[in-house]
């Protein structure tokens, strides 16, 4: 009777034992439930995060591709701009029909030339009153003769001062012309029907690089003759031959012409 006794005690032991067990197992499967929940509910969190982090990543380099594409384009309009470029749709060229600049030096020049043709009028008036009258005496012949000679000296000295002022005022302004505009413009054949210029730039590669212009009477445009260097400017792939052959326009030629040349002297 006691053995039953005994057994029946260590059989409620371990019915108590293992009812413990079991309410044990299931809070440990409960816990773990809960927390597979949280890691996956983590993990989505964790894919949303990172899903958004990627977009934010393609719209950020999509800007930044934009700006740069928009900063590219604003320079090359400041470029275009700075070497004469417009929009023929909504841009009128207009041309003066004279020169403000080359009309003052004009002005100048002839004021000068005026000048001193009084002056040079004056002497040979001077000349002529002191030539010898018919009736005079032979040593005032002879007076009259030495004061001819002197005043003859004194005129060829005027217009030898005349000439070499001019000459150096031409070079004076064509110096001018050529620190100003960056060309060297020569005249060719000036007296004929049609005078020729020749060009040539101060960015030019070879010395021997020139435009040459001829200017018939009977028209009021120039004409750009077939050099080397022409041949290149005027081809269709050259952004310069836009400037005549739409706009006839050679002032804006020269200066695509410049931009042109001095760019390639500057880029690297």
């Amino acid at each position: 009777t006691e053995n039953v006794a005994g057994l029946q005690i260590s059989l409620r032991s371990a019915r108590d034992e293992i009812k413990l067990l079991t309410d044990t197992t299931k809070n440990l499967e409960t816990k773990l439930e809960e927390m597979k929940s949280d890691q996956n509910a983590a993990k989505s969190e964790h894919e949303r995060v990172l899903e958004k982090f990627q977009k934010l990543r393609s719209a950020l380099m999509e800007e930044r591709a934009k700006a740069e594409s928009a900063e590219a384009r604003a320079c090359q309009a400041e470029t275009l701009a700075g070497k004469g470029s417009y929009n023929a749709e909504t841009t009128r060229v207009v041309h003066l029909e004279t020169n403000p600049l080359m009309e003052a030096v004009r002005e100048k020049f002839q004021t000068e030339i005026d000048a001193l043709k009084l002056q040079l009028e004056a002497a040979q008036d001077g000349k002529g009153s002191k030539s010898p009258t018919v009736g005079t005496t032979t040593p005032a012949s002879s007076r009259g003769s030495l004061g001819s000679a002197g005043t003859d000296v004194d005129v060829q000295k005027m217009h030898t001062r005349l000439k070499e002022r001019f000459r150096m005022q031409i070079a004076l302004f064509r110096e001018g012309v050529y620190l100003l505009t960056g060309f060297k413009i020569d005249m060719i054949d000036a007296d004929s029907d049609s005078p020729q210029f020749r060009v040539r730039s101060i960015y030019g590669e070879r010395e021997g690089d020139h435009l040459m212009f001829r200017w018939p009477k009977k028209k009021q445009t120039l004409e750009i003759m077939g050099t080397e260097m022409a041949q290149l400017l005027m081809s269709e792939r050259s952004p310069c031959s836009v400037y005549i052959r739409q706009y006839n326009s050679f002032p804006a030629f020269l200066a695509s012409v410049t931009m042109q040349l001095f760019d390639q002297q500057t880029s690297i």
